[in-house]
């Protein structure tokens, strides 16, 4: 039996709320991460990054 492997990304998008006036910029990692620890709804897409020795992304 036999396997064919793909190299995959996976990126995780956090729904959050935000002021009008929020500036990513300003807020410290640690911020950053509770605010995707708080937030109500994370949609993880999966990418195939190489395919029969071809960038796909």
């Amino acid at each position: 039996m036999t396997y064919d492997l793909m190299n995959t990304e996976k990126v995780t998008e956090f729904i959050i709320e935000v002021h009008d006036d929020f500036i990513f910029e300003d807020m410290t990692r640690e911020e950053l991460l509770s605010m995707c620890r708080d937030a109500k709804e994370m949609i993880e897409h999966y990418f195939v990054t190489t395919m029969n020795d071809y960038d796909v992304i």
